[in-house]
């Protein structure tokens, strides 16, 4: 009786291998975004991040911009303390939204040490938060 030799072991486990490999790949669903609808889902998944850190609603101002006849833009205006980690709200913000494809790109201004943060859904900026750092004041 003939031993097989070590190349048709080895060519018969690759094989093996591909087709393992296969039928994960197909079992496995394609990624598919979750979908905001409305700008309140928006609204309120940022209102939840602000909840989140801590930052008092008299902080916060809401503006609403008409960028043409069928479409408004959200700006909040932060006003937060310079001891306040604006890069922890911009990383928490973009968790949040990343299970919807948005995405947060963000812009620092300095001297200010501002922070301007832009929700990006399917390249059009739905809204900006703009984190303004509050000095705090010096007594004589």
């Amino acid at each position: 009786m003939a031993r097989p030799n070590a190349k048709s072991i080895l060519t018969i486990l690759l094989l093996l291998s591909c087709i393992v490999s296969a039928v994960i790949l197909a079992a496995v669903p394609a990624y598919t975004p979750s979908k905001i609808g409305l700008d309140e889902d928006l609204d309120s998944i940022i209102s939840r991040n602000f909840e989140d850190h801590f930052i008092p609603k008299k902080n916060i101002r809401k503006f609403t911009i008409e960028v043409d006849t069928t479409f408004t833009r959200s700006v909040y205006r932060v006003k937060v303390p310079s001891a306040f980690s604006k890069t922890m709200f911009h990383f928490d913000l973009h968790q949040s939204l990343f299970e919807y494809d948005i995405s947060t790109p963000a812009r620092v201004l300095f001297p200010q040490r501002d922070m301007n943060i832009y929700i990006v859904d399917k390249g059009t900026i739905r809204s900006t938060i703009r984190l303004l750092t509050d000095e705090p004041i010096m007594e004589e």
